[in-house]
């Protein structure tokens, strides 16, 4: 029976890898990219606001599988490298997406909003633009963290 089980949980934990990767390139590369080819920027704007709290949810969503499957090899296989590593980083992923989630988009969001009012009155906040783009930046910078994460997380469980 404790073969089955820990046979169950690496396979969630690879799921748990696979659902974080493909999230995160789905996004990325696909879906960002198109949207912004074919959507003026406003319904752009729209569709992102819309997408993203449910992008980080499902990182979130699969960072806390990753952590009890890992978890649950750690109390099976006893402590490993390997294992320990794996739950450092699906913390990291965990506290990243939970971030980027709330409250990084409602603040980006919020800055984003003002902007646009700004624009339309036809004087921009340098110090407001640059405080968005540094918010911008850090949810990028996140979220390739989060990609390189799941990129580690299925090297190690090879």
């Amino acid at each position: 029976m404790s073969h089955l089980f820990e046979s169950i949980m690496q396979y969630l934990h690879g799921l748990a890898a696979a659902i974080l990767i493909g999230k995160v390139v789905l996004l990325s590369f696909v879906v960002a990219p198109i949207l912004a080819k074919q959507l003026a920027p406003e319904q752009f704007g729209k569709v992102v606001r819309q997408l993203f709290p449910a992008y980080y949810f499902l990182g979130m969503g699969a960072a806390v599988v990753g952590l009890v499957s890992v978890t649950a090899l750690l109390v099976i296989r006893g402590t490993g490298p390997a294992l320990s590593a794996a739950g450092i980083i699906w913390l990291i992923v965990f506290l990243a997406e939970s971030y980027c989630r709330s409250p990084l988009t409602p603040q980006s969001n919020a800055m984003r909003d003002q902007l646009k009012e700004q624009e339309s009155r036809g004087a921009v906040d340098p110090v407001l633009k640059a405080s968005w783009e540094r918010l911008h930046q850090r949810s990028l910078y996140l979220n390739s963290l989060v990609l390189v994460g799941g990129l580690c997380l299925v090297g190690l469980a090879s």
